[in-house]
Order: structure tokens, then sequence, then C-alpha cells
């Protein structure tokens, strides 16, 4: 989405370097649709010689804000006062509000709309409510009911979240359980057999080697996936022991 105005002084920008010269380069700030100037001097943290060795034409960068002058219309921005951690992370924010408004973009021509019709009618919805179109689309998957809550129009609301549900898909967590368990009784297979299939449902049980046995359970809720194992592991080990057998386990997370 392209800001309105200028940037503030500080601020992280996503710029693509547009120009170079031999003491400075030209960068478009994406977001804000205005060119700024980094001196040579702000490109790199020791001595720069020729900027073309750290800047090509076509790059993405992300530049720090380092002065603005409405009256002339000029924007210095340094490349070297931004670190590569805040720099990723700015980076990625762009990257997904870049998808989130391709899904807008997407999502108004379902039903015979454009961006025009979206920044005129949903677009302070949009601002307001969720903060960015990403955003949107990412709490409309988890909570389809949270388009309505917020006041989205039903037609608008059903677009959003077809194209939510078709572009997002949860991360499905697997944990395991690697247990030793052991019975001295002379029926004592029988005795693991059946405790191994009161396990509860969801999570699988596979035979490794006398005296091994793997737990396995997925789940997208990763808190509720650790509970869930742990609370099968130790019932098990509750049982054998009581029994005067041995169990024991281990967690293992992918």
């Amino acid at each position: 989405m392209i800001k309105e105005g200028y940037p503030n002084r500080y601020e992280l920008v996503v710029c693509k370097i547009t120009k170079i010269d031999p003491h400075s380069a030209t960068a478009e700030m994406i977001e804000y649709k205005k060119s700024g100037y980094i001196h040579a001097s702000e490109v790199a943290k020791r001595w720069v010689i020729n900027i073309k060795e750290f800047l090509k034409e076509g790059q993405y960068v992300v530049c720090r804000v380092m002065d603005v002058d409405r009256f002339k219309n000029t924007i210095s921005l340094s490349v070297k006062r931004v670190d590569h951690a805040e720099g990723q992370r700015k980076m990625n924010e762009f990257k997904r509000e870049l998808k989130g408004e391709k899904m807008l973009e997407l999502m108004a021509k379902t039903i015979n709309k454009t961006m025009v019709h979206v920044d005129k009618e949903i677009r302070s919805i949009i601002t307001e409510e969720f903060g960015t179109a990403s955003k949107m689309f990412e709490l409309a998957f988890k909570n389809p009911e949270i388009l309505k809550k917020k006041g989205m129009p039903k037609a608008w609301a059903d677009a959003i979240l077809d194209v939510a549900q078709k572009s997002f898909t949860e991360k499905v967590h697997e944990i395991r359980a690697k247990m030793k368990i052991v019975s001295y009784r002379p029926d004592g297979v029988e005795v693991i057999k059946k405790t191994l299939l009161e396990v509860p449902k969801g999570v699988e049980v596979k035979y490794i080697s006398a005296p091994n046995y793997l737990l396995i359970t997925k789940n997208t809720n990763h808190k509720e996936l650790k509970a869930t194992i742990i609370s099968a592991a130790e019932g098990i080990v509750k049982k054998i022991n009581a029994d005067g057998g041995e169990a024991s386990f281990e967690l293992v997370e992918n």
C-alpha cells in the first residue's frame, strides 16, 4: 500500500536503487513513491571508493531516513545505519504486506471489483481494524467471524475469506516421545500391549524394539500438542510403574 506524505526521520524504508553516480546513489522509496539519495559516506561502514561495489541498479535495500526537506523535496537516506537484523525484519514485513496487497487485488477480481473499489469501500476498515491487508487475511483464516465483527460488508467478507482459505495452510507440528517400557510380570507383553492401547485418540504408538517404543502426535496447535503427548506418556509411566514395571520417556520435537 502506498503511504501518503513524507517518511519520518529515522524511519526504515524499502528502496530500489534507480541510479548510481560517482559519489551518490538515487533510490525510489517503494512505500512512498518518492526518490531519495544515498551519499557515498552512507553506503557502508568502511571507506567507499566505488559505490558499485556495494550497490547495483535495480537492487532492493532497506534504508534509514536521515533527513527530509519538504521545501526542496529532498530526502537523504543511509544504508550503513541499518543493522542486519532490523533490515531483515523490515524487508520481511514489506514482503508480507506486498503479498497482502496482491491478495487484495485477487480478491477484488473475484467479485468484479478493482483496487479503486478496495480503497474507496474497505481500505479504512482494513487500516483501522487490522492494520495491514496481510494481517486481515491471516486473522480471517484463523477466525472467519472476525470480519463480520469488524464491520466488513458481507460481499467483501465472503471474498476475503475465500481467498484466505485458498492461500493459507496452517503448519502441522509433530512431537514424538521416546519411551522405554519394561514389565516384569509373566504376562508382561500383554500388560504393555493393553496399556499402549489405552493412549488418547490422536496419539500413534510405534514399536521399535524391546524395550523401546515411540509415541507420535500431530496438531496445528503446538501448545495443545505438547500437553497431549506428555499426558499420554505420563499415563503410561504411571500404569507400568504401579504394576511393578519400569517406564520413562523423552520428548523429541521436529
